[in-house]
């Protein structure tokens, strides 16, 4: 039962989220297959296998095409860069940089990496821009680079049981799909999941979680940019992605609509990191795959008396034949139920309590916390700490302990508001808008006081955008960041362009990067929250043009061949890629921001276009004629 020590880490509010506390994530990323090429092909029966028997997204999208960019969201919550063959090591927040901050160990499993700590572009089958887990100043350390390893140390440290708390792998080209065949995918992953499955984290009662993710799609043959069922452009593409352990409800499909970002906040979640970088601080968890122990009373890490009163309920697919507590390893409490309301007594100290459930697949799924045992304390069972109300909160508290209580006294703000006699208060408090300390204290019948606290935001439901500003003139493609507050839980977040649904996320915000032409648009943010209300708030922008400049030849001009022909983008323009056409035909292609080249040319009058790319899909050009003699 080594979960039930998990309380010593897990000291955050992670105590009533949905997602299972976990020491154990991996995640194996294949490359450029669509939903439609993965899930129903012959050609990969043990991936099927695998969907059949735990959990399939199947409305998962990637949020953009390009290797990189798309695997960055995954570890960052961004697309950090498009260059694909950078050797940069981004001071950006990534999982490398909050697992250590944790005290949890990392490494990256790279098929065909040459030796740890290996820094160029591609070395045979192995690919830098496969492997996103490097590109950051934390993994970039010199004590941190060779957790980057070769694919095959992980069987010496399954032997050696020294597998990191999160492990990230890559199989080589021919491996995942990319240069490969779906067949050759698929028997790689045949050949090298089960050793992984029957590692102890995945067994009955283990807290392991295997992500098997694609980076980006492409279906018939074709480059899939699909955001939803309903948005046919604008991202990355429909993704098959598994969610593999003995928490995952057997055979589960999910029909949420999950991105990559989802993916991380379900790591930040389950392995309750400091923080959720980029854009998994505001999406959601993928809270639906899993079985789950939920315990209402107490909140994590909150002073208690003894006996405490315990209560939990279960999310599980299968029906739960027992509840039970342990504290500190020792089994306190035991019902045949599927809820369990106990009072369990507990000695005076620090104390890690486990409350488990059991269901009759075999299935044992967990949620611990660390509560302080004094022999007086008030419990506040209502609001929960940090949480966002609306105008008026049910406020309810109970005191106990060795000596008798004989009146309560609710403070707001430090402002006395009500005074009861007994050990109980439930009353409404009316609130006004913004962030509030409520306090309860207890007097003892020997006159001594006891006390407990928590801060809440009292809001009505709104949509902030932080970016765009109002009336900017910018660039595409354009990044729109908004925020909501809600007492009612929010569902989903939907950016609509002109009028027209453009991109969505589950989540309580989103990070987006949107492809816009030039001209003024409409940005409205929507959110919808669990009742089926939207709230929403508008901007308008002037997406403007690059000046792609042609230095030479002059336009008009009367040349000889050969002619050089040079092109350059404004320096901090999102230009990577310069490209020159010539009588609409692509000649050259370059990195960068200027290009330059000498073309042999057959006399007569020629059209030059020099176009620039960004990272996603946008382009600026410019084009003159020239006469060649």
């Amino acid at each position: 039962m080594k979960l039930r020590a998990l309380g010593l880490l897990l000291l955050g509010g992670i105590g009533w989220a949905q997602v299972p506390q976990s020491r154990h994530v991996w995640i194996i990323t294949e490359e450029n297959r669509s939903y439609e090429a993965v899930i129903g092909n012959s050609e990969m029966p043990y991936y099927n296998s695998l969907a059949a028997r735990f959990g399939l997204a199947t409305q998962y999208y990637s949020e953009q095409h390009n290797s990189l960019s798309a695997l960055m969201w995954l570890v960052a919550g961004q697309p950090v860069t498009s260059n694909d063959s950078t050797t940069v090591c981004f001071n950006l927040n990534n999982v490398v940089r909050q697992l250590i901050r944790q005290g949890y160990s990392w490494r990256s499993y790279q098929e065909n990496l040459p030796y740890p700590g290996f820094k160029g572009v591609s070395s045979g089958t192995y690919l830098r821009r496969h492997n996103p887990l490097i590109d950051f100043t934390d993994s970039c350390a010199p004590r941190e680079a060779t957790n980057s390893v070769p694919y095959s140390q992980l069987e010496s440290d399954i032997r050696n049981h020294t597998t990191p708390n999160y492990a990230y792998i890559t199989p080589n080209v021919s491996h995942d799909a990319h240069n490969g065949t779906p067949a050759q995918a698929d028997a790689w992953l045949r050949e090298n999941v089960p050793a992984i499955l029957a590692l102890p984290e995945f067994q009955p009662g283990g807290d392991g979680i295997l992500f098997i993710a694609w980076d980006e799609a492409d279906v018939g043959g074709k480059q899939d940019n699909r955001c939803t069922s309903a948005i046919p452009s604008g991202c990355g593409g429909r993704l098959a992605t598994l969610v593999i352990g003995p928490q995952v409800k057997p055979g589960f499909k999910s029909t949420i609509r999950y991105d990559h970002a989802n993916l991380l906040r379900t790591v930040c979640d389950a392995m309750a990191l400091p923080a959720c970088p980029g854009a998994g601080a505001v999406e959601s968890a993928m809270t639906d795959f899993f079985n789950t122990v939920t315990v209402a009373t107490p909140f994590p890490n909150t002073t208690v008396a003894s006996p405490v009163h315990l209560q939990a309920t279960t999310s599980d697919s299968s029906p739960v034949t027992t509840m039970q507590v342990y504290v500190d390893n020792a089994l306190k409490y035991q019902a045949r139920e599927n809820s369990l309301n106990a009072w369990v007594p507990m000695a005076t100290g620090t104390h890690h309590v486990v409350v488990e459930s059991r269901d009759s697949r075999g299935g044992i799924h967990q949620r611990s916390l660390v509560l302080v045992v004094r022999p007086e304390a008030v419990l506040i069972t209502n609001p929960a700490p940090a949480s966002v109300v609306g105008p008026s909160v049910r406020l309810a508290a109970t005191a106990g302990g060795a000596q008798a209580i004989t009146k309560m006294q609710v403070y707001l703000d430090g402002s006395s508001r009500s005074v009861t006699s007994g050990h109980t208060v439930s009353s409404s408090l009316p609130l006004t808008k913004g962030s509030h300390k409520i306090a309860v204290e207890a007097s003892e019948e020997s006159g001594g006081l006891v006390s407990s606290q928590l801060s809440v935001i009292s809001a009505t439901p709104a949509v902030r955008i932080l970016s765009p500003s109002p009336n900017m003139h910018l660039l595409s493609p354009v990044y729109v960041s908004a925020t909501t507050i809600d007492p009612t839980r929010v569902v989903a977040v939907q950016i609509y362009v002109d009028n027209k649904l453009a991109y969505q996320v589950s989540g309580t915000g989103v990070q987006a990067r949107l492809s816009l032409p030039p001209g003024q648009h409409g940005i409205v943010v929507q959110e919808r929250n669990s009742s089926g209300a939207t709230y929403r708030k508008g901007v308008t922008v002037n997406v403007v043009s690059v000046p792609i400049k042609i230095m030479s030849p002059a336009a008009n001009a009367t040349v000889r061949s050969p002619v050089t022909i040079k092109a350059s983008a404004p320096a901090g323009s999102p230009v990577v890629i310069m490209q020159i056409y010539i009588d609409n035909r692509l000649k050259y292609t370059s990195s960068g921001q200027s290009i330059s080249h000498a073309f042999n040319l057959a006399a007569g009058r020629h059209y030059i276009v020099a176009k620039g790319w960004d990272g996603w899909v946008d382009n600026w050009y410019s084009g003159e004629y020239v006469t060649v003699k």
